[in-house]
């Protein structure tokens, strides 16, 4: 109780449900942080124990159907209640995992590895999804965009974490579902409970395992090889060797550490995409969500610093200049304009003049995909609170640099940080205007994480 007090908490407050609203109230930072951990702990796991993704940020609760109109514009295949409850929900479990174990790193609480344990459950229950399929198996398939309704015969996919819309197994993922877990169950090995280990050694090498057959994912439609995808295997490919050597660190498995080096010879070098699209020859580009995929870089060459200390000088590099391009884009508000086109040789950015692309050529419904509008997403500033953190660690001559970008990415820190778009402007269509409303789980884990890292590696914070 006496902690509670001085975080500026008071008792009845933290027993009952708590509410973002509580944020602007709370003087500490700290206390802020452990608002959106009880948030999230209270709030934020569905039945099955796994964690939600998006939300609704208005009412701060799970989407249902209602929550959306027929005449919404939203991804083809499952409803987008469905998609936005679980589109990154893995991805939060293992945010929030790492978050904790640096808690506990700094502060030696308690509470912070039972928080721990329920987010690597999360993880747990998701990777059982896929494990758990055999050829009697059911269950909504993800296959070239659509849902499709539950079938029979599928195999066993181990080493697969996936986007369960519905809270359901489906053949849909990305490298942010599978860079996220593992970060997170490799920061968690040495905290964990004996019994727990063993799982965790499982998941690593089997991930690892599988991936090392191939790069290849669905996205809507879309069949993506990352590493035979330019210029998107730079940043993508990195994240997977990372993913190898952590698993190698844990399981001791050659095949994933040679696999390691394999990607790490060809993409260790860590370019941006103005050095890869200028690369390619194209003097200009429309840059969305690759501004903020830079935490993936970051928190990467990071880890590899301590694991590979022999390319310290180009994770470095990395580093920065990742760090730097995120900052593209993005105005004193620190809210980023989510299209933009980046001049590849200078580095200059405007925002991405409004147009349509004409009906005949859309390739889905969507029309976000379609669309080009001044809306903002705030994805790219938690991110940045994080990479800040690392930065100031890292690369001393640039701590006070960073941590003056780190304290403005939590200045104010209060519910309308979560939301995920913007709209400055005034200047989203009607049909994509329930974007206004979504409440982006990423920020609730990204937050706690930044918050922590700092802590627990002796980074100031300029609070405001």
């Amino acid at each position: 109780m006496l902690l509670l007090c001085v975080l500026g908490l008071d008792p009845i407050s933290a027993q009952e449900a708590p509410t973002l609203r509580e944020l602007e109230r709370i003087p500490s930072l700290e206390g802020r942080v452990r608002v959106i951990e009880t948030f999230v702990d209270r709030r934020y796991y569905d039945a099955a124990g796994m964690m939600y993704s998006h939300s609704n940020w208005r009412e701060e609760r799970p989407f249902v159907a209602s929550d959306f109109s027929a005449q919404d514009s939203t991804i083809p295949g499952p409803e987008p209640h469905a998609w936005l409850s679980y589109e990154n929900s893995v991805m939060v479990a293992g945010l929030f995992l790492s978050s904790q174990c640096y808690r506990y790193e700094a502060t030696g609480e308690a509470a912070a590895l039972d928080l721990a344990r329920r987010a690597f459950e999360a993880i747990s229950a998701n990777y059982a999804l896929t494990e758990n399929r055999s050829t009697g198996a059911t269950g909504v398939r993800q296959k070239a965009g659509i849902v499709e309704q539950p079938v029979a015969g599928q195999r066993r996919e181990a080493g697969l974490f996936c986007k369960p819309y519905y809270g359901q197994v489906t053949d849909h993922t990305s490298t942010e579902q599978h860079f996220w877990p593992v970060v997170g169950l490799y920061r968690y090995w040495k905290h964990a409970p004996a019994e727990l280990r063993p799982r965790i050694a499982q998941m690593l090498r089997e991930v690892s395992e599988r991936w090392r057959r191939g790069y290849r994912i669905n996205f809507f439609g879309e069949t993506w090889d990352f590493e035979q995808s330019y210029p998107r295997a730079q940043r993508h490919m990195f994240s997977w060797a990372v993913i190898h050597r952590l698993a190698y660190e844990v399981t001791g498995d050659a095949d994933a550490l040679a696999e390691f080096r394999r990607l790490d010879s060809l993409y260790g070098a860590m370019p941006t995409p103005r050095e890869t699209y200028w690369g390619l020859g194209r003097s200009s580009y429309i840059s969305t969500e690759d501004r903020s995929f830079h935490i993936q870089l970051v928190l990467g060459a990071d880890l590899l610093l301590d694991l590979e200390p022999g390319g310290a000088d180009r994770y470095r590099r990395g580093i920065e200049q990742w760090w730097r391009y995120s900052q593209l884009g993005q105005r004193d508000d620190l809210l980023s304009y989510y299209f933009i086109e980046v001049d590849a040789l200078s580095g200059t950015w405007r925002k991405a003049p409004p147009s349509t692309t004409p009906r005949a050529l859309w390739r889905t419904n969507y029309a976000f995909h379609h669309r080009v509008f001044p809306i903002c997403w705030q994805g790219t500033r938690e991110r940045q609170a994080l990479s800040s953190a690392i930065v100031a660690r890292r690369l001393p001559a640039l701590a006070e640099e960073a941590g003056k970008r780190r304290g403005a990415c939590f200045a104010g820190l209060d519910r309308d940080h979560f939301r995920w778009m913007v709209d400055p402007e005034n200047a989203t269509p009607t049909e994509l205007r329930w974007m206004l409303n979504v409440l982006q789980g990423d920020s609730l884990a990204f937050y706690p994480l930044a918050y922590w890292y700092g802590r627990a590696h002796g980074v100031e914070d300029e609070w405001k």
